[in-house]
């Protein structure tokens, strides 16, 4: 192990600030169960924006996701790991093996052999590292999908309306999703910012893009509306149960915090959405389904790699990066994003190896 350094760097999360510190590298500590990864590049997701301000419930079971989105390559793997140095791999989160952030320039991971599988995924598309995109958010989004399909006896999409609820980067891998299975797709997004991102990345049609005010000309449309903002309030459900046609399903994958209820229904919609279930209900004299996803597996992942590399042109997620920091100068950057000072349309990527 003489080649790995003496120090690194990485990001440290407290009291809502973020720093950027040197630490040893704790080569001592490293075990036959033990993988380090150098990442190439990272994303920065909403989740960690939301960790930092204290506006995200932190599951016991899968703890912090502070640095969860990430592409690199193994630079240590323990006898019993099952990896090996020179693998380029990225992250699932929602496996639950010792870790730590993402946003440094190694990352270490501790677990049993099926945890370390099952958490980390090798990436089989090695021009990822020059054309970046971030395969975790769009596992959520491939699980996500399924799991509807799945709570609503549905094989697919076909002949569908779907409406989304956020032109996000997750918005907007939804209606690239739900096209390729078959559906019509329009998303609703309040600011201008993300619309015309979308627009003019030619992520997705300019007549399937719309601003929230125009909801009251497609009330009752939808068979299926996704709720994908940030933080998912009264007002967006309210848009959304407008927006959902008689017998239809709400789909919530926004952020939701403990105890949140359907608007004036006793429906737990943060249960609901952890636990992935569907729950039929009544509303201003419409019934409606609501269900919810959370999370993701391995063969999200896989499917993801096998949809962007078959399908190139129905999913062009490289689009989705519309700025590129390196890693010193994340610190200053995320704290912007955090304190409502900065914003940006597309996804961030922090790269930690440039060539």
């Amino acid at each position: 192990m003489s080649y790995l350094p003496a120090t690194y760097r990485t990001a440290e999360l407290a009291n809502g600030n973020v720093t950027c510190i040197t630490k040893n590298f704790p080569r001592h500590s490293l075990s036959e169960n033990s993988v380090v990864i150098r990442p190439d590049y990272m994303g920065i997701c909403r989740a960690d924006i939301k960790e930092i301000i204290g506006s995200r419930d932190i599951p016991s079971d899968r703890g912090p996701l502070f640095g969860h989105e990430l592409v690199g390559t193994v630079v240590f793997g323990g006898t019993s790991s099952g990896f090996h140095e020179g693998e380029l791999v990225t992250f699932n989160p929602n496996i639950t093996p010792d870790r730590t952030t993402g946003f440094a320039e190694y990352v270490f991971v501790n677990g049993t052999a099926d945890q370390l599988d099952q958490a980390i995924i090798r990436v089989p598309q090695h021009d990822i590292i020059h054309h970046a995109w971030m395969p975790e958010p769009m596992a959520c989004i491939v699980h996500a999908t399924q799991k509807l399909l799945a709570l609503t006896d549905a094989l697919d999409l076909q002949g569908k309306k779907v409406g989304i609820i956020g032109a996000g980067c997750s918005g907007t891998m939804f209606a690239m999703y739900a096209k390729h299975l078959g559906a019509s797709v329009a998303i609703f997004n309040r600011g201008k910012m993300r619309r015309d991102f979308a627009r003019e990345q030619q992520l997705l049609h300019a007549d399937e893009i719309f601003a929230l005010d125009d909801v009251s000309d497609h009330t009752d449309e939808f068979d299926i509306v996704m709720v994908v903002s940030t933080i998912v309030t009264q007002d967006i459900l309210a848009v959304a149960a407008d927006l959902t046609a008689t017998g239809g399903t709400v789909l919530i994958y926004g952020g939701t915090r403990e105890g949140d209820k359907f608007l004036t229904t006793e429906l737990d919609i943060d249960n609901i959405r952890r636990n992935e279930l569907i729950q039929g209900t009544r509303y201003q004299n419409k019934n409606v389904n609501i269900c919810g996803a959370y999370g993701c597996y391995k063969s999200d992942y896989e499917e993801s790699f096998r949809l962007h590399g078959n399908h190139p042109q129905q999913f062009p997620l490289e689009s989705l990066v519309s700025t590129v920091i390196e890693f010193d100068e994340f610190a200053d950057f995320v704290m912007g994003i955090a304190s409502g000072k900065d914003d940006y349309a597309g996804k961030v990527v922090v790269r930690t190896n440039p060539e």
